[in-house]
């Protein structure tokens, strides 16, 4: 049984491995005999020109390394170093965003709001939990006879009820019933808001915590700000169950970040059986006395323990809130200028392809648009690109869009005709609008890519286009076939 072409070639590889492992001995023995020479010449010169050839060499092979490392290593943007936010970096990206065009409008509102409380001087606790677990009764078993202040919360549509609690020393406080959690995102998008501007938050839960509970709770601790639970229809459970439920939840956070837990009742009614004179038996409902003094005096505890402390954590978490509002305004920002620089240049190839004058000059104009487009796109994201990475982009992108020009040509075609009165589709229209869909479906991928990963990665962008090609392109394919239509209005030498 003869030997397969696998066995035949290995011998071959090896000799020739051996070969040119024996190349590299020969090259570094003779630059070793090289350097020795060169330093006894340089011994015999001066005592210190040793050390002047050894800085030298150093420097070489330093700047080298540098070199290899930064031609070799994939694109990325620098290192972030944990980001530091207080007010004056805040403002300062606010005014340089603002210097950019970007819309900051949410950001200044959210420093608007804070600039409102810190004047007003009042202490806000924020009261919310999931829906139907009787945040309405504890406010008004904390501050009987209570009624909310008018006014919705900067920035929303929706209003959180704010009732004002005076404490016995004299000092105002403002109790933000927030919306319940639900499954509507808006209502818990708005509470979680609400929690981070307030000084001092209050879970309301049953004893009985859901896993959505438990997810919220670990969110709160993570604002850094005092947060008390209150398991509620504490009286339905017998002391030792509340304190087991109590040991439970404390036990589940790190120390430094352990809540205060504490077990209330908010009242409302329960359901008693009388018994009659005669013996019968009526069951009837009465008002149940609630137990709300463990939660008062664990807020007292937290706003007495340090004061200073509860604004600057506020303070800190509402930059933090508000660097993200800027953050968003940045992604949206770069999605709508991505879609102008995507637009532009689908247009350029469209107009390339039926302006080329000979067989495959199209593909050097293809090639110099593709360039052009990954480097503003690049450029936006605030990624730096090197041609090398250029190139790789390309020409992953061109194999991966040979594959689907069969489809791409078809989806061309038949967004064509749907526009009557253009006559027979013609082959260079036809390519035109596929060429037009692949740098549309291209720059989606790219701007796709960099938006997740902040860093140009071949792989990642390959992989992307190749799920945007799988796509239905109809309605690209409509859009493109209008910039070739006008496109060949202007070329027509008519």
């Amino acid at each position: 049984m003869g030997s397969t072409p696998a066995k035949r070639i290995r011998p071959l590889f090896g000799l020739g491995l051996l070969c040119v492992l024996l190349f590299l001995l020969a090259t570094l023995i003779h630059t070793l005999d090289g350097l020795i020479g060169l330093y006894e010449r340089a011994r015999a010169v001066s005592p210190l020109l040793p050390w002047v050839l050894n800085l030298t060499l150093g420097l070489f092979l330093l700047a080298s390394v540098m070199t290899a490392a930064w031609w070799l290593l994939p694109s990325r943007r620098g290192r972030r170093t944990e980001k530091k936010v207080n007010e004056a970096s805040v403002i300062a990206r606010m005014r340089s965003q603002q210097t950019s065009g970007i819309d900051v409008s949410r950001a200044l509102s959210e420093l608007d709001e804070l600039e409102s409380r810190r004047h007003a001087g009042r202490v806000f606790i924020a009261l919310f939990g999931e829906t139907s677990t009787g945040k309405s009764s504890v406010v008004q078993a904390l501050i009987p006879g209570s009624k909310p202040e008018t006014g919705a919360t900067t920035g929303t549509t929706r209003h959180c009820q704010r009732y004002q609690w005076i404490l016995p020393s004299g000092e105002q406080l403002i109790v933000v019933d927030a919306p319940g959690f639900s499954h509507d995102d808006e209502d818990t998008h708005l509470a979680t808001q609400e929690a981070i501007r307030a000084h001092l938050v209050v879970y309301l839960c049953d004893s009985d915590l859901s896993r959505s509970e438990w997810t919220q709770i670990e969110r709160l601790i993570g604002f850094g700000k005092p947060l008390v639970i209150a398991l509620n229809k504490a009286d339905q459970f017998g002391e030792d169950e509340t304190d087991a439920i109590r040991q439970q939840i404390a036990e589940r956070f790190h120390r430094s970040q352990r809540p205060t837990v504490v077990g209330i009742s908010a009242g409302g009614t329960e359901r008693v059986t009388r018994i009659g004179r005669d013996g019968s038996e009526q069951e009837t409902t009465r008002p149940r006395n609630p137990r709300i003094q463990p939660l008062r005096a664990a807020i007292e505890r937290n706003l007495l323990r340090d004061p200073d402390s509860l604004t600057s954590l506020r303070d800190a978490a509402v930059f933090q809130l508000t660097d993200t509002r800027l953050d968003d305004a940045e992604r949206s920002h770069q999605c709508r200028q991505s879609e102008q620089i995507i637009a532009t240049h689908t247009r350029a190839a469209v107009v390339g392809a039926l302006a080329a004058l000979s067989p495959g000059s199209d593909l050097v104009i293809q090639g110099a648009i593709g360039a052009r487009l990954v480097r503003s796109l690049c450029q936006l994201h605030d990624v730096r690109v090197r041609e090398l990475d250029i190139e790789t982009v390309l020409k992953n992108a061109g194999s991966t869009s040979r594959k689907s020009s069969a489809l791409v040509l078809a989806v061309a075609g038949n967004a064509l005709k749907a526009f009557p009165g253009i006559g027979t589709v013609t082959g260079g229209l036809a390519h035109a609008v596929a060429y037009g869909l692949l740098f549309d479906a291209f720059g989606h991928a790219l701007a796709d890519s960099l938006r997740r990963s902040g860093a140009l990665r071949p792989d990642d962008i390959n992989a992307t286009l190749e799920q945007v090609l799988d796509d239905d392109l109809a309605v690209s394919a409509r859009r493109v076939a209008r910039l070739a239509l006008r496109g060949r209005s202007r070329t027509d030498p008519e």
